[in-house]
């Protein structure tokens, strides 16, 4: 067994050399270089996960290239521009390339999605 010396400078060493988490991630870039990307997120604003995806970006939220599905209430259901590009489900993101995720997307998933590192 390693002494514990060399075992606490193993588990920094690998803590330093992990990924970037959420709250390390310059949130304000990231969703300004996503609408730059030319993604778009379709969202409702009575959806729960819709909000959810904003809170990810808390105060930059509305850099992100939102569009809102419903123009009043949820009863009077969809408007024509997301209907005419067949959004099904909420949230769901269009990137540039045409393809389309739907849920709620992570920081990173959405950096990788679309290559804004």
């Amino acid at each position: 067994m390693a002494p514990p010396r060399v075992v606490a400078a193993i588990a920094f060493a690998l803590i330093a050399a992990a990924p970037a988490a959420a709250d390390e991630i310059d949130l304000g870039a990231l969703a300004q270089c996503i609408s730059e990307s030319g993604a778009l997120f379709y969202g409702a604003h009575w959806c729960p996960f819709c909000r959810k995806q904003k809170e990810y970006f808390g105060e930059h939220a509305g850099a992100l290239p939102y569009v809102e599905c419903y123009d009043g209430p949820k009863k009077e259901g969809m408007n024509s521009r997301c209907a005419d590009e067949g959004i099904a489900s909420y949230p769901t993101w269009v990137f540039a390339n045409g393809r389309h995720r739907s849920g709620v997307r992570t920081p990173e998933q959405l950096a990788a999605d679309t290559r804004c590192d």
